[in-house]
């Protein structure tokens, strides 16, 4: 086992290590991340310092989530800090972007509603929604130079439609049964992940066009 880190840059290397194995274990494995044991073993450190790290493999979820969502809204604020102007589509462009490059993005923000009620000690779910909260603050903040009418609500209308999206179609065993099977239906839902993801993006567009056309409608009023 390599030595444990002292220096806060060094314990940041091995938080960073650990989440990288959760993700690995995450993308590979079927049973996803069984245990602490299996993380222990994929990250390369011993059982107790996991534990320095992380209380459960749900607190390690949770941080992994937290570290798409980062990598996201950073991907947001640097294109909205770009002179060119910005559309709808481009916003869509970077959640699909975010997805593609992340196979924890959408399950476990998903999963981690769940975690959050249920295993999370309070405080812990506390400090992350204080956190992520401070991230859309920014991310709308640099938004509003090309978008004047977006704000932190319209921020979640949009969330909540990738959520209910991968829930209805990604995670739905009725319909993962239905496109197992080759059965069809009169409507067609997104079979593959390509698929998928054109489908949220445009949905994502549309919502969002809509969305910000109402707020300038009100605002002219």
């Amino acid at each position: 086992m390599p030595p444990r880190a002292i220096h806060p840059e060094d314990k940041l290397r091995k938080r960073e290590s650990i989440l990288d194995a959760a993700q690995y274990l995450w993308a590979t494995q079927t049973d996803r991340l069984s245990s602490m044991d299996a993380l222990a073993q994929a990250s390369g450190v011993a059982k107790g310092t996991l534990y320095l790290y992380f209380r459960s493999k749900e607190e390690v979820l949770l941080a992994l989530h937290e570290r798409d969502m980062e990598q996201f809204f950073r991907r947001v604020i640097e294109r909205a800090q770009q002179a060119e102007p910005m559309q709808a589509q481009d916003l869509s462009k970077l959640v699909i972007e975010s997805i593609q490059s992340s196979p924890t993005f959408m399950p476990l923000a998903s999963l981690c509603l769940g975690l959050m009620e249920r295993h999370i000690p309070v405080e812990l779910g506390v400090a992350f929604k204080l956190r992520i909260t401070e991230q859309i603050d920014k991310a709308v903040l640099a938004l509003q130079r090309h978008f004047p009418g977006i704000g932190c609500e319209m921020m979640m209308q949009c969330y909540a439609l990738m959520l209910g999206l991968w829930q209805l179609i990604k995670q739905n065993p009725v319909h993962q049964h239905l496109v197992a099977q080759g059965i069809e239906t009169n409507c067609k839902m997104p079979v593959t992940e390509e698929q998928f993801l054109q489908f949220l993006g445009n949905s994502l567009t549309t919502l969002l066009t809509g969305l910000l056309a109402q707020t300038h409608a009100d605002q002219s009023l």
